[in-house]
This record gives C-alpha cells, sequence and structure tokens, in this order.
C-alpha cells in the first residue's frame, strides 16, 4: 500500500508522506492543515479483518493520539468495511472521542483512482492488471508502458480510425479556438458524395431578453458570418446526420445532447491583409483627421461579409459589414477602442484624436490610394471621457517628447491634482502661458538671510520669475517624473507677508518664508537664461534663484536656473 500512499501524498489533501525506514511514529502520512493535524495509517488488508488486524490498527490508532495528538486520524484500507467490521470501528471512535475517525475504503479509494490511468500505472507499475489482460489477448499496444508505445499506439488508431468511413475521419488537432477533434475530409470529394449535415434545434423563448439577444447574434452569424456561442438550454437537440451508414457510425448517435454549441465562421484569407487609409471628414470645415488602418480578416455568410481590422497601433478595432438581400444592400463601420493604459501616448493618439474628433454627421471614409472603398456617416457623438482621454494622451505625448523617454499611459485613472498638473505642464512645453492649480508662491529664506531678501525686494507690485532647481514633479501611476526647462512666473505680485518677516529680520539666525501672492495667477512658462535687466535679483537669500521684476514685466522663453 505504499504506492497507494504516493498517491495520498499526490491527490489527497495534500498530505506528505512519512518515511518509515526508522520507525514512522504512528503516522504514515500527517497533513496539518489550518484545522488542526491529520494522520493517515495505511493498512494492505484485502480481506474481511480478524482479531489480530483489529488489534493492530486500534494500537496504531491508539499510538497517533497518544504521540501526535491530531484532530482526525484516517483509515485508508483497500476494504469496504462489514456491518461487523464497522460496529467495532465505531466503539474505537467511541473510545477516542475527542478526535474524529474516518474509514477511507476500497470505494474511497476507486473514486481517486478512477479514470486517472496515470495514477493507476504509477500505483501497480509494470504488472498492471489492463496490461496483463492485454498482454494475455495478445494485444500489447492496446497499454501504454512508455512513450513510443504511446505514439505508436495513437498512429496506429489514427490507421484504424481511418478505415471506419472511406471519406471522413477525426483528426486532433490545434485551432485559432483551442485544441479540438477535427472532423476532417480524407479526399476532396467527401462533401459532395458522402454529405454530413448539422442541424441544430433552437428554442429562443420570446418573453426571455437573453434568448432574443442570442438569437440576434445567430442570425447576425449565419448571414455576415461571426463568432458566437449557443448555451445550452436554447438547444433542444443536435442532429448530425451523414449520407452513408459508415459516416454514420464515425459521428455517433444521430441525435445529441450539448452543453453549448459555438458557431464560428472559416475565415477567408483571399485578398488579405488590406491596406487602407481611414480618413474622418468632418461637416464643420475643420481639418479632418487620418491614419492607416489594416483590414486582417474577412467571414462570410449566407447574406453578406464581414471584415475586421485594426490600426498600426492595435487599439483602434473596426468592423466593416456588408449585407444584401437581393434587394437592398446595406453596410456599416462600427469601431472600438480597447483600453490604452500601459501603451505608449505616441502609439495610442491618432485612434483617440480620430474618435475624438468624430461627431455625428460627420464622413469617414476608407480610401486604398486615391479609391474611395466605402463611407458611412457617422452616427453618433463621441463616448463620454473620451474629450478628457485626448486631452490626457496629447499632454502625455508632450512630456514624453520633452523629456526624451518611453512614458506608459496610466493604469489607474489620474488624481484631479495630477491631471491638471499634466496639463499645466504640456501647455507650458508647448509655449503657452499655463495657469498653475495654486494661487501663490512660497520660497525658504536661508537662516540669517531674512535682511538681504527684504532689501531685494520691491515694495511696489512686480513680476515674479523663478526656476525650480530639480524642475517640475509629474506624478503618474506613483512614480515622479522630474520635468525640467519650465519657470515660475506672476505678473502684478506683492510679498504677502512683509510684515512678519520685518519682525523677524533682526533676530541672528532666523529662517522664514516668503509668500507671494498675484491676484492675476500663478503660471507656468518656459525657461529663459536670462529674463532681462528689468528683473532683479533676489539673491543667495533662497535656496533657488529667483527674480523679482517691476509690474507690466513679462519674460521671455526657454532654459533652466540653478541656485
Amino acid at each position: 500500500m505504499e504506492r497507494v500512499g504516493q498517491l495520498l501524498v499526490r491527490d489527497a489533501c495534500g498530505a506528505t508522506s512519512v518515511d518509515g525506514s526508522g520507525g514512522d511514529g504512528a503516522q504514515d502520512l500527517r497533513q496539518d492543515g489550518p484545522d488542526g493535524l491529520t494522520i493517515f495509517e495505511i493498512k494492505s488488508f484485502t480481506r474481511r479483518l480478524t482479531s489480530g488486524q483489529k488489534r493492530q490498527i486500534a494500537s496504531s490508532c491508539q499510538r497517533a493520539i497518544e504521540l501526535h495528538q491530531p484532530r482526525r486520524w484516517v483509515l485508508v484500507i483497500p476494504l469496504n468495511h462489514s456491518p461487523a467490521e464497522l460496529a467495532w470501528f465505531d466503539r474505537l471512535r467511541a473510545k477516542f472521542s475527542d478526535v474524529a475517525l474516518e474509514w477511507y475504503g476500497q470505494d474511497w479509494l476507486d473514486g481517486r483512482i478512477a479514470g486517472r490511468e496515470d495514477l493507476i500505472s504509477y500505483v501497480e507499475g509494470a504488472q498492471y492488471k489492463l496490461l496483463r489482460r492485454a498482454k494475455q489477448h495478445g494485444m500489447e499496444r492496446a497499454a501504454l508502458t512508455s512513450g513510443a508505445d504511446l505514439v505508436a499506439r495513437m498512429d496506429d488508431l489514427l490507421e484504424l480510425g481511418a478505415t471506419i468511413s472511406p471519406y471522413w475521419t477525426w483528426r486532433s488537432g490545434d485551432t485559432p479556438w483551442g485544441p479540438a477533434n477535427i472532423f476532417t475530409a480524407q479526399r476532396p470529394e467527401a462533401p459532395a458524395e458522402d454529405p454530413v449535415q448539422l442541424t441544430p434545434l433552437f428554442s429562443f423563448p420570446a418573453d426571455d431578453p437573453e434568448a432574443q439577444a442570442t438569437f440576434e447574434r445567430l442570425r447576425q452569424t449565419l448571414r455576415v458570418g461571426g463568432d458566437v456561442q449557443i448555451p445550452g438550454r436554447f438547444i433542444d437537440e443536435l442532429r448530425l446526420t451523414a449520407a452513408s451508414e459508415a459516416t454514420q457510425r464515425l459521428l455517433g448517435e444521430p441525435t445529441q445532447q450539448v452543453a453549448e454549441l459555438r458557431l464560428v465562421s472559416i475565415p477567408n484569407a483571399t485578398g488579405m491583409p488590406l491596406h487602407c487609409s481611414l480618413v474622418l471628414e468632418r461637416q464643420d470645415d475643420q481639418q479632418g483627421v487620418s491614419l492607416p488602418f489594416t483590414f486582417t480578416e474577412r467571414v462570410s455568410g449566407s447574406h453578406g461579409t464581414t471584415l475586421t481590422g485594426t490600426d498600426a497601433s492595435g487599439l483602434l478595432q473596426g468592423q466593416l459589414l456588408f449585407e444584401d438581400d437581393g434587394e437592398r444592400a446595406d453596410g456599416r463601420f462600427t469601431m472600438n477602442l480597447a483600453p490604452v493604459a500601459g501603451s505608449y501616448p505616441h502609439d495610442a493618439l491618432p485612434a483617440v484624436r480620430l474618435l475624438g474628433a468624430c461627431a455625428a454627421g460627420d464622413t469617414l471614409r476608407l480610401r486604398r490610394g486615391p479609391v474611395s472603398l466605402a463611407s458611412f456617416l457617422a452616427g453618433a457623438e463621441m463616448p463620454d471621457g473620451l474629450a478628457g482621454l485626448l486631452e490626457l494622451v496629447a499632454a502625455l505625448e508632450v512630456v514624453q517628447d520633452h523629456l526624451g523617454a518611453l512614458i506608459p499611459i496610466p493604469a489607474e485613472p489620474l488624481s484631479d491634482e495630477d491631471a491638471h498638473d499634466l496639463l499645466t505642464l504640456a501647455r507650458a512645453l508647448s509655449g503657452q502661458r499655463a495657469r498653475l492649480r495654486y494661487p501663490g508662491l512660497d520660497l525658504a529664506i536661508r537662516p540669517g538671510q531674512v535682511r538681504s531678501f527684504l532689501d531685494a525686494v520691491t515694495r511696489t507690485p512686480g513680476a515674479l520669475y523663478g526656476v525650480p532647481d530639480s524642475g517640475f514633479t509629474l506624478t503618474l501611476d506613483g512614480h515622479e517624473h522630474q520635468v525640467p526647462g519650465l519657470a515660475f512666473w506672476a505678473p502684478n505680485v506683492q510679498l504677502s507677508n512683509q510684515a512678519e518677516l520685518e519682525s523677524v529680520a533682526a533676530a541672528d539666525g532666523s529662517e522664514a518664508v516668503a509668500s507671494f501672492t498675484s491676484p492675476d495667477g500663478l503660471f507656468v512658462i518656459r525657461a529663459v537664461e536670462d529674463p532681462g535687466p528689468q528683473y532683479q535679483p533676489v539673491g543667495e537669500a533662497v535656496a533657488g534663484r529667483r527674480s523679482v521684476g517691476p509690474a507690466g514685466d513679462q519674460p521671455r522663453t526657454a532654459s533652466l536656473s540653478t541656485g
């Protein structure tokens, strides 16, 4: 029964075996779980228990309880108990009532091993009874003892399977939808000479919304191609019928019950991929937007064709559908934006910009060079939130280009503060004057420098210009990015706590914070090497170089200033 122990180690409750070469301490296997210790005692008795065997089991149980204080003690034995044996085991339970005693017999073992040919082979080894039976009938290759046997047997079975029907057979293989058994024609004329028909009988209750939605997906797939899954509760039966009796035997019963049915159109690769351009022509005479678009798959149904493709990034997914019922031809083009988190802004921006610019009544045109393949009127405004996404992606591309480093689009939504900072820095980097979200600026004055600072600051309102030593900090997905090349600037600025600074200016070693405010706001602009002679340096009193100029003075463009 040591092999059964190995089975338990592998398959039963995460138990581990105990090496009994030096004495197993009354435990063959043990499991330490959150509810306490379970000890497994394995016995190889296969006939009705004798008095001596019962004493042996009881002794093992008592020793295990005394030595280990388990919560459960389990007897694993290839024997289902008789009424007398159950009565004896119940008396044993009563004797050790503080511990849960259980009997795992033949039924339990069979249930664990059922269908597990690998486990049976492992337990029984080369003398596995099925192997012995196969050898008795001269069918050694019907049971497998090695990889070579497996390959040879598979080849033999495929050859035998091909003899059931001269037209069709089953093949195992990989498909775009996963591993499958594939019903395969053995010769080109099989569909004509021995046709096979699959007829599902559906039931879609009119008062069931899910049933009606499933029916519509099925109808669409049958007419123009696609992929649809039908739950078993909408399938009365599946009829599989073949023209020949031989192929019917290969298929099995002509009427079958299924848990689910999936219908998938086989793609037609002719002419694929189809490279074209997707052009947005705007009705308000604003500049249009275009991007490269490639159709990669085509499927067809009884009344039309469906093409699917993406833009170069793979984020903008499109489906072009043509349907012709003989009286009226119809077409439509639908677009979907995949999640952009983790992609780079320069990849995502063309798709987001096109969708963001699209408005109801605009024209979407598919072009191949100078040839217009199809055109459609946009039937809806941009989705909610797309305008904000466009702003953020465009801003992130500006910052990424300025830093010269790849910055993925954050996976987590930005806080209002972080989003405002990103947009502000991007506008400033684009040459605009961008207003910050706080109304003033605090400058730390070095100890003992309060007096010299006050002497350098003008008493009349002026323009404040300053460059942070390490650049502006931008936080995205928990990562901080330092953005250099920008400066603070505020017009009509005043020192708002001058009286407070005057009160501490005479004290030796005094330190303080100067607070500047402006009724016109605080802005970020591109830094310049020299803001001009009208700006007078505050001096070395503050940690970074800061300049203050007369009212109305404005700085020019770009560069970093350090203190």
